[in-house]
């Protein structure tokens, strides 16, 4: 049974990045581009990332990672900064983006 701490709370953030990779011819060309940002992102933000989508689409990639915080502020302040971080790519640029959290830890919640 889980049961959270009095004072617990864990924010749960997710953003989905859909890329647009306009000078990659193969798949080899796109998944140097696709790696190169995951890895800034788990380097540079200390969260879990990975390329979800349009697996074998040359010029697309759908790219995801994920946040866990105490506090909703934090969770959303780190989801935006890997926003900037995918914006200023180089290689790539965003089609789209999606974000969302999700709290956890309240009594009734799984």
């Amino acid at each position: 049974m889980y049961l959270p701490a009095p004072d617990e709370a864990l924010w749960i953030g997710v953003i989905r990045l859909v890329l647009h990779i306009p000078r990659s011819f193969s798949l080899k060309d796109r998944r140097r581009v696709v790696q190169s940002l995951v890895q800034r992102i788990q380097v540079r933000h200390h969260v879990a990332a990975a390329e979800v989508g349009y697996l074998e689409n040359p010029g697309a990639a759908v790219v995801a990672a994920t946040v866990v915080s105490n506090d909703a502020r934090v969770a959303k302040a780190r989801l935006d900064a890997i926003r900037v971080e995918a914006e200023r790519g180089g290689d790539a640029w965003l089609a789209e983006v999606t974000t969302w959290m999700e709290k956890k830890g309240e009594h009734g919640s799984s």
